[in-house]
């Protein structure tokens, strides 16, 4: 049983139960307080007392049951209490005495009874064996199997126990309490039922019913607990009747399956589930799926007419029944005979409809064609008709339906016939054409469909050879011509022929557009490109705007077009060749470089007047041509050339024999365009075209088509081509650079980059070989001179010789590891710059500038000075650009600074002016410095002997001065800017060797 209950209510008398009622000192305790004991059972009370002097104490009970006293000591007494038969018995008292003092102490009896044992389910009540802990049973009454949504009522009951207020009996279903109840005091023993109703659902089947009782004794006895056998509740559902699934109408002989199906039924498995034709029982397979149970069985009755299916359902106490009504027919099926089966056109042919006899006995006929429309009617047994057999009628349907009604309803039965007629082959239209274009690198088969009864065998040849008709296979272009096609059966044969052109998409090979041309400036050249397709493709050419401005190193030109010395060609340092030289140089005349690009009009710019260099090249200019109708300019590609019968599209052989050429040789291994020129191609399948294309020029083809020269179908395409007796257009270095071919059909567009390289004799501009050159001393010698032309020159430079050295000592050698710069490099070279085409020379003047060099110091008259008398220090220098003095001197006042700083006059020389007196010569590469000391002596003697010395070098300075006009004379007089002279041939004449160790530099001025 389950916990124990509350503790239980004790009799108001219990709380006398005290631990010794005394006087005085004396006292008497009674155990246990609460004495426990089942009813009509024995229970002992032991009584005892305090000490007493003289040990002369004695001990009672006082009680209204039966007692008898037990073993004892000096201090205590046990009492036994036999068969406790009353319920309410009250206390029992123990008494003691000690002379003249009394006491006494109280002990409440508890009496209980279990319930009584139950032998079995019934009800019945069984009296319980004897003694504490005999088990002991509940009773739960048994349930019924209960209908989903029914209510029961679910009932527990306790036989005789007591004390009635401390018992506590539970409902539970499964581990769910469904009532608990308690009750109140009553005397004696007595019996209680406790119920639940309880309203079945799906989710109660199976499920266990317990019922628990539990008679609580504490705090002074045990929990006794007991449980009834469990109940298992039974719940069941069948909702609705079976559902027949049968057909009501059955053929004698005929097996059909019967489905009875039970749906919502519960529990499924428990379904039980028969069925009887007209009350004979059969053989039923069930399956159950989810809630639903499906019985089914086969029937097969012999006999006809009518019968009763019947199927029941049950469950538990529940039962359903359905039943239908089936008829059942006898009903051959129908004959169509056709009469010959296989007629040849033209014949007649009798159609038969018949049929067996039915049950019942109604049968209708009906002769119907393929469409369903009713040739004959009538009742049973036969049909007869008569139809003409013609060619289209082959394949026709027949059919004969026989109706037969049974109960509400109708049978029908058909039989079917197809009509043969027999005929020679034929091509149907569309089953095998005549002509056929088929697409190079498709799947193509040469299929020819036939008509004819038999069915006939098509084959197709070429040239006496079968060809294959089932397969697709890959079309190439060798699978173009003219094929025969032959249909046969029994009755005969037929033939068709079949024309299949293949075509394909443009083709450009570097046989029929090279991909590199070269030309050369000022030559007359056409940009050719010849492709090969089929329809005969249209051929543009454009300039590639994907490579802006077309530029290869050496040969391309750079946007379109070449812009004076733009070309990178070679230049020269120091005699020697390098790549990369200056740009430039050239002045644009404004021309506009128009391109043509693809299938557009090009601009209609003028490379007219465009200064190079110094060179004026050839007022070119883009003119226009017509392609076809598209017009690239101005200029139009008429003219009436015919072309003979053999001219072919495809980049063949031309019959007109046109051979255009400069008469041009050239060794670079590359094919030079307007060299040899044609006007079309072969359509390499050696098909027939029968399209009657017009091409422009009134050139007349064998297939009647006329061919626009420039626009061209396996032909060539001119870049800015001229009319047909003139020449082509002239080569200029704008035509350099890369072009894009494009060769369009409606199957595609080919494309081909062709590179045009535009050669060109050398020549050589200002900016990249400046005329005149300033060098500086013992720097590296390098005289770069850059030129343009294509291929790129070689330039070299060497000086002119000059009659004054005859060794020619001042070559500029090897340019890796030049010489330094020296004064005799100064003077005039020439620069060649040389490429196949030809030759260009420039002259180049270097003037060679240095730092100041030779100060010289001169004291006229001497540098030992009397005092009193005058002198003049001069200082002297060479350098280019000339040099500029300055001075550091000892402080007088009577210094005077000559006006361009190249001397120091004194006059009246004192002790002040004797010293250093130090030159600074200085230009923009440098500076030098020259000192002397003076020496002023103040002696009358020295004074006399510095006159002397003075009137000697005035004499010397005189002659020296005669001699240096005369000297400068030799050389051209004339007038000079000092900056312009420096490094001129003019200064190049005072600069020239002594004798002495000094050397003289100068340049001859005059007043401007």
């Amino acid at each position: 049983m389950g916990p124990p209950g509350p503790p239980p209510h004790l009799l108001p008398p219990l709380v006398l139960a005290l631990a010794g009622v005394a006087r005085g000192n004396f006292t008497v305790v009674a155990w246990p307080r609460v004495a426990v004991v089942a009813f009509g059972g024995s229970v002992a009370i032991n009584c005892s007392l305090s000490s007493c002097p003289g040990g002369n104490g004695t001990l009672g009970l006082e009680t209204p049951l039966e007692a008898s006293a037990g073993s004892g000591g000096l201090r205590w007494r046990s009492f036994l209490l036999p068969n406790v038969s009353r319920w309410q018995p009250g206390p029992v008292t123990c008494s003691g005495r000690c002379g003249d003092s009394e006491a006494t102490a109280s002990t409440e009896l508890l009496v209980y009874q279990l319930p009584h044992w139950v032998g079995d389910n019934q009800g019945t009540p069984v009296s319980p064996p004897r003694g504490l802990g005999t088990p002991a049973r509940v009773l739960l009454e048994p349930v019924a199997a209960v209908a989903v949504g029914d209510s029961r009522n679910l009932t527990c009951r306790v036989l005789e126990v007591a004390p009635l207020r401390n018992l506590t009996v539970t409902l539970r279903r499964g581990a769910e309490t469904l009532r608990t109840e308690s009750f109140g005091d009553t005397e004696g023993s007595a019996s209680v039922a406790v119920s639940h109703l309880l309203t079945a659902t799906r989710g109660d089947h199976g499920q266990d019913v317990t019922c628990h009782a539990e008679l609580s004794l504490r705090p002074h006895g045990p929990l006794f607990a007991r449980a009834a056998v469990p109940v298992t509740l039974s719940v069941f559902a069948l909702p609705e009747p079976p559902q027949l699934q049968v057909p009501s109408i059955l053929e004698a002989g005929a097996a059909v399956t019967a489905a009875c199906r039970i749906p919502g039924a519960f529990p499924a498995g428990d379904i039980r589930v028969t069925a009887s034709l007209d009350r004979e029982p059969l053989n039923l397979t069930v399956t159950v799926t989810g809630d639903t149970v499906t019985a089914s069985t086969e029937l097969a009755p012999l006999l006809p007419g009518p019968r009763l299916l019947s199927c029941t359902a049950a469950v538990a106490t529940a039962a359903r029944t359905a039943r239908r009504q089936l008829h059942v027919y006898r009903f051959p099926a129908p004959v169509l005979e056709l009469s010959p089966a296989s007629a040849a056109a033209g014949s007649e042919v009798t159609v038969t409809c018949r049929t067996g006899a039915t049950e019942p006995p109604s049968a209708r006929l009906q002769l119907r064609d393929t469409h369903g429309r009713v040739l004959a009617e009538g009742p049973q047994p036969r049909l007869n008709l008569t139809v003409p057999a013609r060619r289209h009628d082959n394949g026709r349907r027949f059919r004969c339906r026989s109706s037969l009604a049974v109960g509400d309803g109708v049978v029908t039965k058909e039989a079917e016939a197809r009509l043969e007629v027999l005929y020679l082959p034929e091509f149907p239209a569309g089953g095998c054409p005549g002509n056929r274009t088929w697409l190079r690198g498709t799947r193509e088969a040469l299929r020819c469909l036939a008509t004819g009864n038999p069915e006939p065998t098509v084959v197709c040849g070429r040239r006496g050879a079968p060809v294959a008709t089932g397969e697709a296979e890959p079309v190439t272009r060798a699978r173009a011509g003219i094929y025969l096609c032959n249909a046969t059966n029994a009755l005969g044969t037929r033939s068709r022929r079949v024309t299949v052109r293949v075509e394909y998409e443009p083709t450009m090979s570097e046989s029929g557009c090279p991909a590199r041309r070269v030309w050369l400036e000022g030559q007359r050249r056409e940009l050719e490109c010849r492709a090969d397709g089929d329809p005969a493709p249209s051929t543009r050419c454009a300039r590639d705007r994907g490579n802006r401005g077309g530029d290869t190193r050496g040969d391309d030109t750079r946007g379109g077009d070449t812009h004076g010395d733009d070309t990178h060609g070679s230049a020269t340092r120091g005699g020697g060749t390098r790549e990369g030289g200056t740009h430039g140089g050239g002045t644009h005349g404004g021309g506009t470089h128009g391109d043509a690009r693809d299938g557009g009009t090009p601009d209609h710019g003028t490379h007219g007047g465009d200064t190079h260099d110094g060179d004026t090249h050839d007022d070119d200019t883009h003119g226009s041509a017509t392609h076809g109708g598209v017009t690239h300019g101005g200029a139009t590609h008429g003219g009436g050339d015919t072309h003979g019968e053999g001219a072919t599209h495809g980049g063949g052989t031309h019959s007109d024999g046109d051979t255009h050429s400069d008469g041009d040789t050239h060794s670079d291994g590359h094919t030079h365009d307007g060299d040899t020129r044609s006007d079309g191609g072969t359509h390499g399948d050696g098909g027939t075209h029968s399209d009657d294309a017009t091409h422009g020029e009134g050139d007349t083809h064998n297939e009647g088509d006329t061919h626009n020269e420039g626009d061209t179908h396996g032909g060539a395409t001119p870049l800015g081509s001229v009319t047909r007796g003139r020449s082509p257009r002239v080569v200029t270095r704008a035509d350099g650079g890369r072009y894009v071919c494009r060769a369009t059909n409606r199957h595609g567009v080919a494309t081909r980059s062709v590179l045009v390289t535009v050669e060109y004799r050398p020549s050589i501009a200002e900016r990249g070989c400046p005329e005149r050159r300033l060098w500086l001393e013992g720097t590296p010698a390098q005289l770069g001179c850059a030129a343009s032309g294509n291929p790129p020159p070689l330039v070299s430079c060497s000086k002119l010789r000059d009659p004054r050295d005859p060794q020619n000592s001042t070559e500029l050698g090897d340019p890796r590891d030049p010489p330094n710069v020296t004064r005799a490099h100064a003077g005039t070279y020439q620069c060649r710059a040389s490429n196949a085409h030809g030759s260009a020379v420039r002259n180049i003047t270097v003037a060679v500038e240095y730092g100041p060099a030779g100060v010289t110091l001169r004291v006229l008259p001497s540098a030992n000075i009397t005092r009193g008398s005058g002198f003049t220090v001069n200082c002297g220098a060479e350098g280019v650009p000339a040099p500029t003095f300055s001075w550091a001197l000892p402080p007088a006042p009577n210094l005077r600074l000559g006006p361009d700083n190249r001397s120091v006059t004194v006059t009246g020389a004192t002790a002040a002016n004797r010293g250093v007196y130090t030159c600074t010569a200085s230009n923009r590469h440098g500076r030098t410095a020259a000192s002397v000391v003076v020496r002023v002596d103040e002696s009358w003697l020295a004074v006399l002997a510095a006159l002397g010395a003075l009137a000697v070098a005035v004499s010397l300075a005189l002659a020296a001065a005669g001699g240096y006009y005369l000297k400068t004379t030799a050389c051209k007089k004339g007038e000079y800017n000092v900056r312009d002279a420096e490094g001129s041939s003019e200064a190049a004449c005072l600069h020239r060797h002594r004798g002495d160790a000094a050397e003289v530099f100068g340049i001859q001025l005059t007043q401007p």
